[in-house]
């Protein structure tokens, strides 16, 4: 996600040696069209977490720390570190609790646990929750 960025990036800067004219259109260019990037590819990395976390909560068992590791999992792919402390990853999280039909003390019940019974983190899985999409 972000290699293929950089990699346009550079070859901007290579194109923009040549003058300074083009060098201006090139930049402006490159900076509207990573901009699109990062929102389509934050909305795929949603989407994916949305996938991952309704199949999850669909099961049984929630077990927090199975959970975890296979949202870390999805998001060290794509080059998130803090999963816990990404909005992004929170409000996909918060996405998936409602495409779940979670609702209730049982919707309650998840949000602290995956929150680890943080106010912030609760928050933006709120945020997720209250959402249209989905």
């Amino acid at each position: 996600m972000s290699l293929a960025q950089g990699c346009s990036f550079s070859h901007s800067s290579e194109s923009s040696s040549d003058s300074s004219g083009s060098s201006s259109k090139s930049s402006g260019s490159s900076s509207s069209s990573t901009s699109s990037e990062s929102s389509k590819d934050t909305e795929e990395y949603q989407q994916l977490i949305i996938s991952y976390s309704s199949a999850y909560l669909s099961t049984a068992d929630f077990d927090r720390f199975a959970f975890s590791r296979g949202v870390s999992e999805i998001a060290t792919a794509n080059g998130i570190t803090n999963w816990e402390d990404d909005d992004a990853t929170l409000i996909a999280i918060g996405r998936a609790l409602k495409k779940s039909n979670i609702t209730g003390s049982a919707f309650e019940t998840y949000k602290d646990q995956i929150a680890n019974s943080d106010a912030d983190r609760m928050k933006l899985i709120q945020k997720g929750y209250e959402m249209k999409k989905d």
